[in-house]
C-alpha cells in the first residue's frame, strides 16, 4: 500500500481552468491506496470523510472527484542518508490534488462545521488573507486548542 497525501482546493467555479481560488484543505499523509491515482482518475469523495457516516459533513459537490494533479515530494539523500539539514517529512510520498466548487459565497454553518471536522482530524486549512475558509480554520484551531 502507498501512503498518500490529499489536497482539496476550493474554487468558485471548477473547470479547465478552475476559477476563483478560495482556499484548500490538505493532509500530507494519512490515506492509503493500492497505487498512486493518475490525473483524471476519479476518487470517491466519501473516502475523504474524517468521521463516521452518521456525523460526517462531506466535501460539497459530486460523489466522485477527478484527480487534477499528482505532486511527488522528494527527499534528498547524501551517502545513503537524509542530510541533517533536511527538515521536512522523513519519507517521501505523493499528494493528490482535487478541485471542489463552492460558488462565490461559500460561507455558512455547514461549511464552518466541515472545516472544524477536518482541522480536528489533523488537516491544514489555508486560504487567502481574509477569506472565510481561513477565518473558519483559525477559529477551529483556537476552539480546539491547536
Amino acid at each position: 500500500m502507498i501512503n498518500l497525501g490529499v489536497r482539496a482546493e476550493f474554487y468558485e467555479r471548477v473547470g479547465e481552468p478552475s476559477q476563483g481560488y478560495l482556499g484548500a484543505l490538505e493532509r500530507a499523509e494519512g490515506y492509503r491506496a493500492a497505487a498512486v491515482p493518475a490525473v483524471g482518475t476519479f476518487l470517491m469523495a466519501a473516502s475523504l470523510r474524517v468521521v463516521d457516516r452518521e456525523r460526517a459533513l462531506p466535501l460539497p459537490g459530486p460523489s466522485q472527484l477527478p484527480v487534477r494533479y499528482v505532486e511527488h515530494h522528494l527527499i534528498p539523500e547524501r551517502d545513503s542518508k537524509v542530510p541533517v539539514w533536511w527538515d521536512s517529512h522523513d519519507e517521501s510520498g505523493p499528494t493528490i490534488v482535487v478541485h471542489v466548487a463552492l460558488g462565490s459565497s461559500p460561507g455558512g454553518e455547514l461549511l464552518q462545521r466541515m472545516i472544524r471536522q477536518y482541522i480536528a482530524d489533523g488537516w491544514e486549512c489555508t486560504g487567502p488573507e481574509g477569506s472565510e475558509l481561513r477565518e473558519y480554520s483559525l477559529e477551529a484551531r483556537r476552539d480546539l486548542g491547536l
